[in-house]
């Protein structure tokens, strides 16, 4: 009988997989300076339109949210080409209007201000302008009056806080 000898073959090492893939965030200020001029005009517009209100704006490294007290009436996000609005207004309620509003009130980020409207064009920034006096008419808000400036500019100038949120 022939003798049959079984060598082992050659097991490679398995390669070694990162424990978690980190995803490399570009922080609000540093994308919207990047941006388009258009983006940036949208930005300074509906910035300036939001502050007569009287809200305040803070800027961190996820987007620009606007308060007043302890309420957020809205946050501003930079999206691709163009920007992204969270408003504190019910989406439900804007159902057969022509304001195509996005419901986001699934994500626990987004409870307090559950609408998404995109801003891309001159007519949308009418929109967005509309939609902040809805949300700032529902606490009977006044509007003040409109100082526009160059608030995109003022990006290259932004340093993140160390306990700065990232989401």
């Amino acid at each position: 009988k022939p003798v049959v000898v079984v060598t082992p073959a050659l097991v490679e090492p398995a390669p070694v997989v990162d424990e978690k893939k980190t995803v490399a965030r570009v922080p609000f200020p540093t994308r919207l300076d990047a941006a388009d001029k258009d983006v940036k005009n949208n930005y300074n517009e509906i910035k300036a339109e939001a502050i007569s209100f009287g809200l305040k704006s803070r800027l961190s490294n996820s987007g620009d949210t606007f308060r007043l007290h302890t309420k957020t009436y809205m946050k501003i996000t930079v999206a691709g080409k163009g920007l992204k609005i969270y408003f504190a207004v019910d989406p439900k309620a804007y159902a057969d209007s022509p304001i195509p509003l996005k419901d986001v009130s699934n994500k626990n980020l987004y409870k307090e201000i559950p609408s998404c409207f995109k801003v891309k064009s001159d007519l949308s920034v009418k929109r967005a302008k509309q939609l902040i006096a809805d949300a700032c008419a529902k606490d009977k808000i006044e509007q003040g009056k409109i100082e526009p400036k160059n608030y995109a500019a003022q990006m290259k100038f932004f340093k993140a806080e160390p306990g700065d949120d990232a989401a």
